[in-house]
């Protein structure tokens, strides 16, 4: 009995064990660690624009000391990989794996790196947006990132995490002044934001991998899109987006409550 019960323990512990090792292999394999710096840095720059707009520029360095602990790549890192682990299967993660191993995979995720990088100064981010709008919509490079777009749902879904994320915000921060929010309002006023938001979110991500993409070949493109319909390609994308809005839901929620902490310390 105590053996079998040995053996029942070893089991248990090795599918998670096995879950997290092929979710570390996926997080490799799409250079995660290379996003999250740069998610980071676009945390940071949030930080001063928050503590310009909300504190009056009095935030100072114990503000920004607070958005550079919430924005730790570190820290999102194990965040993600472990929550990928958990919703992927097995044999989602390696297929998914094997694809961003991939010499197209390599280069799909180089090019939304580099990408996201560039789109931070702005005037490269005013070409890419006047690059889209200028963009022909029956030219086939713009028909195949549209359907790179609607098969993986990039709109609705960002509309969603970013309403969400607001919401937490607006939750941490009422929390952090120990008031109390109307969070039906709250709720009211950013749905009826939705459009805005779907026309914000619409334009910078067809500007984004309009730039992304070019390089690639059509036959490139289409093996892409065809990745994102399959079971694991699916998944990931499920599962990237729950992992995404879950941290970004907790950071939303923290910098709330540390933007009430700065307000009530400039006020004494």
């Amino acid at each position: 009995m105590r053996v079998l019960a040995a053996a029942i323990l070893l089991v248990v512990w090795a599918v998670p064990l096995a879950a997290n090792q092929q979710a570390e292999r996926l997080m490799q394999a799409m250079h995660l660690s290379d996003f999250l710096e740069i998610l980071s840095e676009e945390g940071l720059a949030q930080g001063l624009s928050i503590d310009e707009s909300m504190l009056g520029g009095a935030g100072g360095s114990y503000f920004q000391a607070q958005v550079a602990e919430l924005y730790d790549p570190s820290s999102m890192y194990e965040r993600l990989s472990q929550s990928v682990g958990r919703i992927m299967t097995n044999a989602q993660l390696e297929q998914s794996s094997i694809f961003f191993e991939s010499d197209l995979g390599q280069s799909i995720v180089s090019l939304e790196n580099s990408a996201r990088k560039a789109l931070a100064d702005d005037t490269i981010d005013q070409m890419a947006r006047t690059a889209y709008f200028e963009t022909d919509r029956e030219d086939m490079f713009f028909r195949l990132v549209d359907e790179y777009v609607q098969v993986n749902d990039l709109i609705e879904q960002n509309v969603r995490g970013t309403i969400s994320a607001d919401f937490s915000f607006y939750r941490g921060l009422a929390s952090g002044q120990n008031g109390s929010l109307d969070e039906a309002t709250v709720l009211d006023e950013l749905l009826s934001q939705h459009e805005q938001t779907k026309a914000e979110t619409t334009e910078w991500m067809y500007s984004f991998l309009l730039l992304a993409y070019r390089p690639l070949s059509e036959t490139q493109l289409r093996e892409n899109i065809a990745f994102s319909r399959t079971d694991a390609g699916r998944a990931l994308n499920a599962a990237l987006f729950k992992s995404f809005d879950e941290m970004l839901n907790s950071i939303s929620y923290q910098l709330g409550q540390a933007v009430a902490q700065a307000m009530s310390a400039s006020e004494l």
